[in-house]
């Protein structure tokens, strides 16, 4: 596969929602503690010695198990300041979708999976989260602060779902330009959420986060299918496939494509990195929320 260089390796001129003074913030350790008990060290089963990356990202190809074939859309920020909650939304999504193991084979411009609808996909609200991480609509957050609002009280979906599941509660997905799959809106403060929104958001929270401990982890939860966010330069993507021939993390931009951090870049980013393991799922996939 061919991947055109103006992919690789893209930052922002001016951050999108990950600024210097803000990414300062994001050590190992702040993070962890930011999830409290939900943090989990990188289980050694998941270890994979690196000579046998190549062959494992090929079983991944053959077999649709990548994490980004259990993303089903694509976000929108363009011009916001959300990235952070949008790489998290992908996580989070992912690690449901996962559980539910439907490959939908990785978001498509302007397209709905008709299997989103069938095996109960949620789309959540990246504003939801980001509307409580930094009290002004620009300016951003940092990975530990939104990390801390979804494990702690959890996303609420957007106005847009690939089903009417009929939700309490719901908001827009982004005060920027969003699409065909994700909902657009004002930005709004959380004292204007709609009464109650706690009860719908709860359902859809993080339960276990891992933190690779090097950029070796990193890549084997990438290759176990696990989505795993990054902050670097400026702007915060979901790394979701591993390309051995390129050496390329492959991600879902919240910007309609899908680009790629190259080994230097991966080797820089991974410490403010995580991994969303299991999120709250239904007893019933056509009421998620009960």
């Amino acid at each position: 596969m061919t991947i055109d260089p103006k992919l690789i390796d893209v930052f922002p001129a001016e951050h999108d929602g990950y600024p210097a003074s803000l990414a300062i913030e994001d050590t190992p350790d702040a993070l962890r503690n930011a999830c409290g008990d939900a943090s989990r060290e990188f289980p050694e089963a998941l270890w994979i010695e690196p000579r046998e990356w190549a062959d494992r990202a090929r079983e991944n190809d053959a077999a649709g198990a990548w994490g980004l074939n259990y993303i089903d859309r694509f976000t929108n920020q363009n011009p916001t300041h959300e990235c952070t909650c949008h790489s998290l939304r992908a996580n989070v999504e992912a690690a449901r979708n996962r559980a539910r193991g439907v490959n939908f084979g990785g978001p498509r411009v302007d397209y709905r999976y008709p299997e989103s609808r069938e095996f109960g996909s949620v789309w959540l609200s990246p504003l939801s989260v980001y509307a409580e991480a930094n009290p002004r609509q620009w300016g951003g957050a940092n990975v530990r602060r939104v990390l801390e609002i979804a494990v702690r009280r959890g996303m609420l979906p957007e106005t847009v779902q690939p089903y009417d599941y009929q939700f309490k509660h719901a908001m827009p997905g982004t005060a920027g330009k969003g699409g065909f799959n994700q909902s657009r809106g004002p930005w709004t403060p959380v004292s204007r959420f709609p009464a109650g929104w706690e009860e719908t958001a709860r359902h859809f929270r993080p339960l276990e986060v891992i933190f690779p401990e090097s950029y070796e982890q990193a890549v084997c939860l990438v290759l176990h299918g696990y989505v795993v966010s990054v902050g670097r330069n400026g702007h915060a993507v979901p790394w979701a496939r591993w390309m051995p021939d390129q050496r390329l993390m492959a991600y879902p931009d919240s910007y309609d494509i899908v680009r790629y951090d190259s080994e230097r870049t991966a080797k820089s980013a991974w410490e403010g990195s995580f991994s969303v393991a299991s999120v709250t799922l239904p007893d019933d996939w056509s009421r998620p929320a009960g």
